[in-house]
């Protein structure tokens, strides 16, 4: 008895100090933490659970999807695993399955945190208004949702609005990095576009770097006046300045103008990285069909396949589509 006393109390240390390494983002003492509290108690949903939270917070995607389809099945109702299966699922953009699972642990045991996830999954799947209505009635509780609706309000391109909220969050937590880089994109789009090419004109003739925060509403602009010739000098003159995260976004915004070369060029800088991503692909593919480069794609394609082995089938898809 008095073993098994020792042994229950050895469990829980354990699990508190896994929960504090975790959120301490400490993940080498996680990983011994976990190691030691799986020899203990292999198989209980506290120490699963506590597993897959720790592949969530450290990055571990595809452990993590593994983990969480087996104990969907073990423990379908833990609120706790359908909240971080949900997470994971956000995580690789399968948003209808992401809001299934937020949804379902908010019905098994509401919890703010569950709610707002909630909120940004419709965001993303484009349901504006249902969003709007659970981060509104969250943010005046947790200042931290004010960044979320920041982002609700720029897709809705609602700019002013989505600003004020960055700025609410800013007093808050000012050294957020993120909601920075952010801000400073908002402040660009609220610029006149005649005012936003002078300053980048300026620091070009300076020969100082753009700030990536300033790029896709100057790029936006030349596309949208007809001076699609002076992004392809920019791009051509500066693509080794532009990291990959500013190439996505600007790739996308490429796209949606109609600019299928300028696409191609940008969303071929992040590919290496997005191998998985369908959507992704499919919009890399239409932009090269329009602008006569898929030879060069499946080019690419045949070099990153064997790191990502369902190329293949999109190579074939597009030679057969080429009459090859």
């Amino acid at each position: 008895m008095a073993s098994k006393t020792v042994t229950t109390q050895v469990i829980k240390v354990l699990r508190r100090n896994l929960q504090q390494a975790i959120k301490a983002r400490q993940f080498d003492e996680a990983e011994a933490l976990l190691m030691q509290l799986k020899d203990e108690d292999p198989l209980s949903l506290g120490t699963r659970g506590l597993e897959l939270e720790y592949f969530v917070v450290a990055g571990q995607w595809s452990d993590a999807q593994i983990l969480a389809e087996q104990l969907l099945r073990l423990f379908p109702q833990s609120a706790r695993i359908q909240y971080l299966a949900g997470r994971i699922y956000y995580r690789i953009k399968n948003y209808r399955l992401a809001l299934q699972y937020f949804e379902e642990s908010n019905s098994l045991h509401w919890h703010w945190r569950a709610l707002r996830w909630s909120g940004k999954t419709q965001t993303q799947l484009g349901q504006f208004e249902a969003a709007e209505r659970i981060l509104l009635g969250l943010v005046t509780e947790h200042v931290s949702i004010n960044i979320d609706l920041a982002w609700l309000y720029e897709r809705r391109n609602q700019v002013v609005r989505a600003l004020e909220h960055i700025e609410v969050y800013l007093k808050k937590y000012p050294e957020d990095a993120f909601a920075n880089v952010q801000r400073l994109r908002l402040v660009a789009c609220t610029q006149e576009p005649d005012a936003l090419s002078e300053d980048v004109d300026t620091l070009l003739e300076l020969d100082e770097e753009v700030p990536a925060e300033m790029l896709p509403a100057y790029i936006q602009n030349l596309l949208e006046s007809g001076q699609g010739h002076l992004v392809r000098k920019f791009v051509a003159e500066h693509s080794e300045q532009i990291d990959e995260q500013a190439a996505v976004t600007l790739a996308w915004i490429c796209h949606r103008l109609q600019a299928y070369d300028l696409a191609v060029s940008l969303f071929t800088k992040g590919l290496p990285s997005r191998l998985s991503d369908v959507k992704y692909l499919s919009a890399l593919e239409s932009a090269a069909r329009h602008c006569n480069r898929v030879d060069e794609l499946i080019e690419q394609y045949e070099v990153l396949a064997p790191d990502e082995k369902r190329l293949y089938g999109r190579v074939r898809s597009l030679k057969k589509r080429q009459g090859k």
